[in-house]
């Protein structure tokens, strides 16, 4: 017996054993037979295996699976939605490019974009993102990509993506969306003409609010290999657990959407009928912005969506989120959990698009029994109701992101 024995594991096959499960691979070190094999791993970089960092089999399986349901013919994989974001923004402008976001889009991406990007020299355009085709006019020679993200993660309003995407194409102009709203399951932007689909799979995919993982998917391969090694070079990899998580997410993933987004709609009718509402923001609620477009694009809806409340002082809010026991305050979506974010849709907008100033709250709709969050949430306005009327609701403190 030497040390060695210790570190080597004898050989044993695992046939005839299948499981339904993804199987777990983890490795930073990849080892190969010979001397060529290692001399050329660099050629496995896009689609085989050369190192742990860029990829192992647990990730080749979700990156094919998102693939398939994206309708594309590659998918990467990244350490998050904000660095998927990041990967496509920088696979597509360098300094002196100029990038279109909406402003609407991911307070986080536009953070992003104006704290790295533009000190870098990537000239970064807000725009509205109810321009529709009207993008045209704001696209100029430097123009490199223009991201949309239908509907807005705060205010949701739905944007015409094939009218940007047709005035984009027709100067040659890439178009990258931020789809995790929707996900794959409700709108399919690569079959929209979309270049770059990119999802946060922390949120819907994964449906448990217990992982971090982004991704991208595309139909031209020349394209995802530029992906690849910009998150290559941004020392970018994603762990095979989460990997395997987010694997077993996919496969109740559309059966946690349908459910949620019932129970959302059954809750929306009750709080449109509740005093201390003032709107609701949903792009499936006729006379939202962009609902034309939803129904004509998109064959569904999750259960994400905004309330905006009359006017009442921040101590109410606090007291209003204190009553919730169903409900967690939390800033994601797309889990079997229910949660409140309170935030500040109009804050940092340029265009407001019709979104009312009042106290917001945004509403992530899990698999709890309907009844229970009624009742959970009665006991919040109940709170509301008290001031609704008096000279103290005109006294908004508001609520900061």
């Amino acid at each position: 017996m030497s040390d060695t024995n210790h570190i080597r594991q004898p050989e044993r096959s695992t046939a005839p054993f299948r499981s339904l499960s993804v199987a777990i691979e983890r490795a930073s070190t990849v080892v190969f037979d010979d001397l060529d094999s290692f001399e050329q791993r660099g050629a496995n970089l896009y689609d085989g295996f050369s190192y742990g960092l860029y990829g192992t089999p647990t990730s080749r399986v979700l990156e094919d699976h998102i693939a398939e349901l994206e309708g594309g013919t590659r998918a990467l994989l990244t350490p998050s939605g904000l660095s998927a974001i990041v990967v496509a923004t920088m696979a597509c402008a360098v300094a002196g490019d100029r990038v279109l976001l909406p402003d609407s889009v991911y307070g986080p991406a536009k953070d992003m974009a104006l704290g790295i990007l533009a000190p870098l020299g990537v000239e970064v355009c807000i725009y509205n993102p109810l321009v529709g085709g009207g993008i045209g006019e704001i696209l100029t020679d430097q123009t490199r990509l223009v991201w949309v993200e239908s509907p807005g993660s705060l205010s949701f309003e739905a944007q015409d993506v094939p009218a940007i995407v047709r005035a984009a194409h027709a100067r040659g102009i890439r178009v990258a969306a931020d789809n995790t709203w929707a996900s794959h399951l409700f709108f399919r932007p690569l079959e929209h003409g979309v270049d770059i689909s990119m999802q946060a799979l922390s949120k819907h995919a994964s449906g448990h609010g217990d992982l971090l993982l982004g991704s991208v998917a595309v139909r031209d391969v020349e394209l995802f290999r530029r992906l690849k090694d910009v998150a290559r070079l941004m020392g970018y990899g994603v762990s095979p657990d989460d990997c395997a998580l987010c694997e077993r997410g996919l496969k109740t993933m559309p059966v946690r959407m349908r459910h949620s987004a019932m129970t959302a709609a059954t809750l929306i009718e009750w709080l449109k009928a509740q005093p201390s509402v003032a709107q609701i923001l949903h792009p499936a609620q006729p006379g939202h912005p962009g609902h034309d477009i939803w129904k004509r694009d998109f064959s569904g809806a999750p259960g994400v969506f905004g309330i905006v409340f009359k006017h009442f002082p921040r101590d109410f809010q606090a007291a209003a989120l204190a009553q919730l026991k169903v409900f967690r305050i939390g800033a994601s979506w797309g889990g079997v959990q229910s949660l409140v974010a309170p935030s500040v849709p109009r804050k940092g907008r340029s265009f407001s698009n019709g979104i009312v100033d009042g106290p917001y709250w945004r509403m992530s709709i899990g698999l709890e029994d309907c009844s229970d969050l009624i009742n959970d949430l009665s006991l919040a306005l109940s709170v509301f109701d008290q001031v609704n009327g008096s000279p103290a609701a005109n006294a908004f403190g508001g609520s900061a992101e």
